[in-house]
């Protein structure tokens, strides 16, 4: 089984080095759409992971890779 680490780096590492690009541009945006959210939206029934902490952890991603 691979990891979510594993996953990434076959994305990255597949094909075209624009599959580099679509990757890292996918967590951006992804990152930045969360940002935006106040509350969760209405789909959200992740009852592992709170709001907060994703909505944080996506934050700590923004900083650490886009800032």
């Amino acid at each position: 089984m691979k990891t979510n680490k594993d996953k990434v780096t076959d994305a990255m590492d597949f094909g075209s080095p624009l599959n580099q690009i679509v990757v890292i541009s996918a967590i951006e945006k992804y990152c930045e759409q969360v940002a935006k959210k106040k509350k969760a939206p209405s789909n959200w029934c992740n009852g592992f992971i709170s709001w907060d902490a994703w909505k944080q952890a996506c934050a700590d991603v923004e900083r650490r890779v886009f800032k």
